[in-house]
């Protein structure tokens, strides 16, 4: 597991790494990585979900900092960034910046969409609870349409209606 401070050092070592390829990047991060930056939501993570750009020379970057931090090589991970809306630039909330290094979250009604199509365990509920009280979300009628208008042509499950229900 990650904390807060072992992710600050690697995120300081990945900007160094970055500045040495002469490389200037921005990782946004989603998921139990953005609900620890952007909400503190969370105090350790088993990896951090983010979509880097550049893709390779950042991941390539992330991976040698890293090994030097006797970190895992894809403390990083990218394997979902696919299932991300295209229009990410105008929904990212800036956390920090660091030399060649800029670190965003999703905002908080992408991350309330992202959990509200896949709220299992209890962290997903919980957040699902964080993002829309500070949204001002109080029925799941509201999560569904801002679902539909995030990812057009998905829709929730029964059971992701029923733990709706059950929370708003």
């Amino acid at each position: 597991m990650l904390s807060r401070e072992q992710l600050d050092v690697a995120f300081e070592t990945l900007s160094q790494r970055l500045v040495d390829r002469m490389t200037e990047a921005t990782v946004v991060l989603y998921g139990d990585a953005a609900m620890m930056f952007a909400h503190d939501a969370r105090t350790e993570i088993d990896h951090v979900d983010a979509a880097p750009t550049p893709r390779g020379i950042t991941l390539g970057a992330a991976r040698d900092a890293g090994q030097q931090l006797g970190l895992a090589a894809h403390w990083i991970n990218d394997q979902a960034a696919s299932s991300l809306p295209k229009f990410l630039v105008d929904d990212v909330v800036d956390l920090f910046e660091r030399p060649n290094l800029r670190i965003q979250a999703l905002g908080p009604e992408l991350l309330l969409a992202m959990a509200a199509l896949a709220p299992t365990g209890p962290n997903g509920v919980e957040d699902i609870r964080l993002l829309a009280g500070m949204l001002d979300i109080t029925s799941s009628i509201d999560v569904e349409v801002l679902v539909a208008e995030i990812f057009p042509g998905r829709t929730l499950t029964s059971k992701a209606r029923s733990v709706l229900d059950d929370l708003l």
